[in-house]
């Protein structure tokens, strides 16, 4: 048996102990209720949110936008006189999506069938039954979109976004629909993908109550899409958005190209566009896809991460971080994601300054930069917690969306202290604990302190789908009620922290 395994056995046990003795107290209900209070009748998190995403707008990693939402958020932070507030500089990567994005279909039995409205009544109608929808809202959004076509010409172009990443390219080839891994791999063992634009139509399993594992189990094929087409000489991917939504809003987002293939195009098409080139591909063998796009990456750019504190009075060189991750795609305003995870870590921070609370550990507020495609932020930052020395001994995430609160993800040994609060959770409706937390922003923290215990904030998460990495993705989509009972959860769950652990 290894020193470190007889550590955390001790650590386990010491801790168990600690909760077994520990009490909720009156005073713990006071605090939880001055921190919804406060939160709900004079919160800020909302009226900041929305400077951010008003006065900013979308904040993708090397841009102008995201480097002046670097400033914005330094100066907001330092307004409210927090113990320290500092920028950490890390270098990012910097794609631009450029002008061109043009992803249409030509198809003369299309054009044919929209001349005659009766006809044009029966295809909506098979295009929804063949879809995975099944739904009045497959049929509608097919009939938006069909209807908004020019019936003049045999060209119709589709809602679509270049993923995050991707190589430009202009070209156009014969469409081949796949909806799985097992599927593409026969096809493409027979040569029927050479020299094809391949669609990867796998959606979202309805049937899946946590939107986050349907979505797991099926944005593979956005990030792995090149390296699972080009081997078999596909010339570019269109990836069904992944969404939860029928509509005619494409949701972009990152992709990886391993060394070894060769890199072509990839885009995202809206889902009702998805389900009409579904099944045109399997209707009209002269079907043809146009593809242009003039993506590409610039230089790397200096950024930073931004970080405010609350020093501790008995622990001060234990640090209890929590955050968000501050850039966004360039699509829509990055509110949800991850605009509310930032305005949950920095409102908790002066829900429990506004209140007087002396905290025990230290406690910082980070905004990540470089989330969505590189993680340089997260990286840096844990290297240099590292490198300075510091104890890192709690994080927290909130990259989930701005919606109801219902719970936090938490490490199995913080788990058993948070237990002792669950009858106060559950009063405020924040009492699903799930065992294991985690996010990619507080990951690397993992390797350099192997036993730091991290926590992930859980939202509702029915709703979070229909805007992620999408142009609806607006400040408008945010509730405020539910934007500050999350920030509430927050400033509670990190008093919780601080009061349980030593």
């Amino acid at each position: 048996m290894n020193c470190r395994f007889v550590y955390l056995i001790l650590l386990v046990f010491s801790y168990s102990i600690s909760n077994a003795q520990y009490k909720v107290t009156a005073q713990d209900s006071a605090v939880f209720k001055q921190l919804f209070n406060l939160s709900l009748t004079n919160g800020h998190a909302y009226a900041r949110l929305g400077e951010l995403c008003k006065t900013i707008g979308p904040r993708i990693s090397g841009s102008d936008e995201a480097e002046k939402g670097v400033n914005w958020a330094f100066r907001m932070l330092k307004s409210y006189n927090f113990d320290q507030v500092d920028t950490q500089g890390v270098m990012v990567p910097r794609w631009v999506r450029g002008q061109k994005e043009i992803v249409k279909i030509k198809s003369v039995y299309l054009s044919k069938i929209l001349a005659n409205s009766k006809n044009r009544t029966q295809l909506i109608s098979d295009i929804a039954k063949s879809s995975y929808s099944h739904s009045p809202a497959a049929t509608f959004e097919c009939e938006s979109y069909l209807t908004a076509q020019t019936k003049s010409t045999t060209w119709f172009q589709l809602p679509a976004k270049t993923l995050g990443g991707s190589v430009a390219g202009k070209l156009e080839a014969a469409v081949v629909s796949i909806t799985n891994k097992n599927q593409l791999d026969s096809l493409g063992k027979l040569g029927k993908l050479k020299n094809k634009i391949v669609l990867l139509n796998r959606p979202m399993d309805e049937a899946e109550l946590n939107t986050f594992k349907a979505y797991g189990a099926c944005a593979t094929q956005r990030v792995l899409g090149s390296n699972w087409c080009s081997p078999y000489g596909a010339i570019a991917v269109l990836v069904r958005s992944v969404s939860n939504k029928c509509d005619l809003n494409p949701h972009t987002g990152s992709i990886y190209y391993a060394k070894d293939i060769n890199p072509i195009p990839m885009a995202a098409i809206a889902t009702a566009a998805a389900d009409v080139l579904h099944y045109l591909s399997q209707q009209d063998p002269q079907l043809v896809v146009s593809i242009e796009l003039d993506c590409k990456f610039l230089p790397d750019r200096l950024s930073a991460n931004i970080m405010a504190q609350t020093n501790g009075t008995l622990y001060p060189n234990k640090i209890i971080a929590f955050g968000g991750h501050f850039d966004s795609w360039d699509v829509g305003e990055g509110a949800h994601d991850d605009g509310a995870g930032c305005m949950h870590a920095f409102e908790a921070l002066r829900l429990l300054k506004a209140i007087g609370y002396k905290p025990r550990h230290t406690l910082r507020c980070v905004f990540w930069i470089n989330e969505e495609n590189g993680v340089r932020g997260a990286n840096e930052y844990a290297r240099r917690s590292a490198a300075l020395g510091e104890n890192h001994i709690v994080a927290i995430e909130s990259d989930r969306g701005g919606f109801t609160p219902r719970g936090f993800g938490v490490d199995s040994v913080l788990i058993q202290l948070v237990k002792a609060y669950t009858p106060l959770l559950n009063h405020y409706g924040i009492g699903q604990l799930e065992n294991g937390g985690g996010g990619v922003d507080i990951a690397p923290l993992k390797t350099v302190f192997p036993n730091i215990q991290l926590v992930s904030f859980i939202p509702d998460s029915q709703r979070y789908f229909d805007v992620h990495h999408a142009e609806t993705d607006v400040f408008e989509s945010v509730n405020k009620r539910e934007l500050e009972l999350g920030a509430a959860a927050m400033a509670v769950m990190i008093y919780l922290i601080d009061q349980s652990m030593d």
